[in-house]
């Protein structure tokens, strides 16, 4: 009788065993699915005032920009937010300036941009989008505040207030850049500005990158150990070298009192 209660026992004891088991499986695979369900937005659907649309996690677009440049960022946050900081290579068009025109390569898959997950111009952007006849759309998950937590690459137009701003940069004299010239220092000048202006004089061997064109023609700056940035005056220059700090890691010399600064020395300018 008494083997009888214990081989019971046993029984009962392995039947919780396995049990605890299989609890302990399909726990395992539900949060296995879960977890995966999370790293894959990209194919996930969040519906907002009735309508649904398609989100893309940050690391995920990280990855695809990484191996692919065939996709349109759309920033429709408002330009103040867009020029204290955006992701490099986006478009900036606020909801209040749409429709958006020759602006975007309409071929091209859309991943809209916005402050946060909250924004409600989402839904406006996405009804815009398809009435251009734009239907393969993402929306970056929770933002450009995620982007951030997540050390996506991002560019600002420079704050000459900021002692992070400023610590970017470095600053050169007319007189310092005009002896490199003369002693054939290797330097590459950055003129950022506008084409006319560049025709009508710059120093000699700059090469004419406009400001506004500086972001989608960075890979056009030249490796060398000193690389100048003139324009109109510092504040320009400044902005411009920001931004080169943030896309291409470099630190760049700005020209103390631009151009103008470099007339007034009565230092040459070729045409």
């Amino acid at each position: 009788m008494k083997n009888k209660k214990d081989t019971n026992a046993l029984l009962v004891g392995l039947g919780l065993i396995i049990l605890v088991m299989l609890i302990t499986f399909f726990r395992s695979s539900f949060f296995s699915k879960k977890i995966n369900s999370n790293t894959n937005q990209d194919a996930s659907q969040v519906e907002i005032a009735g309508q649904k649309y398609q989100t893309i996690p940050s690391l995920q677009l990280q990855k695809k920009l990484l191996l692919e440049n065939k996709i349109n960022l759309l920033d429709i946050r408002n330009f103040d937010e867009y020029a204290s900081e955006h992701i490099v290579d986006s478009v900036n068009v606020p909801i209040d300036e749409f429709p958006i025109g020759a602006k975007i390569n309409a071929e091209n898959p859309v991943v809209i941009i916005t402050t946060d997950a909250t924004d409600q111009n989402i839904e406006t952007a996405i009804k815009e989008l398809k009435d251009n006849h734009i239907t393969d759309i993402r929306v970056l998950a929770g933002g450009f505040v995620e982007w951030k937590k997540m050390n996506g690459p991002t560019v600002n137009f420079g704050d000459p207030k900021s002692f992070t701003d400023q610590s970017k940069v470095s600053y050169v004299e007319s007189e310092q850049l005009n002896d490199a010239i003369k002693n054939n220092v290797p330097t590459f000048i950055l003129d950022i500005r506008n084409q006319q202006e560049y025709s009508n004089g710059h120093i000699k061997g700059a090469v004419n990158i406009p400001l506004a064109e500086l972001e989608k023609r960075r890979n056009e700056i030249k490796a060398f150990p000193r690389i100048v940035v003139s324009g109109m005056n510092e504040l320009q220059e400044f902005e411009a070298s920001v931004q080169l700090y943030d896309m291409i890691l470099i630190q760049p010399f700005v020209l103390k009192e631009g151009i103008t600064g470099w007339q007034k020395k009565n230092f040459e300018l070729v045409k």
